[in-house]
């Protein structure tokens, strides 16, 4: 399973969505519930893409840098990845 995924999975296991608990806004004049959860599902459609193609990016940035040594590779670009999908997660919350 990929980091991302795997971080995904954890954070969906780890949270549950209450909006009287996470004191979000109750629905607007033109708002139902229904129409805020498919707006947020596609956030979050949004947000996994864009981990997803900033895994895809990283993957192939640090394939051509010139480290013999695969498992420094593919240790820089987990930790460059986990730190990139981090800041996604951050500006973009649930």
């Amino acid at each position: 399973m990929s980091l991302i995924k795997n971080y995904l999975l954890t954070q969906m296991n780890n949270e549950t969505f209450d909006p009287g608990i996470d004191n979000l806004p109750g629905p607007v004049d033109g708002y139902d519930s229904e129409s805020m959860d498919i707006a947020k599902l596609e956030m979050l459609t949004a947000r996994e893409q864009l981990m997803e193609d900033i895994d895809a990016i990283v993957d192939e940035f640090t394939f051509d840098l010139p480290i013999d040594d695969i498992h420094q590779r593919s240790q820089l670009a987990e930790d460059l990845t986990r730190v990139l999908c981090d800041a996604v997660c951050k500006n973009f919350p649930v």
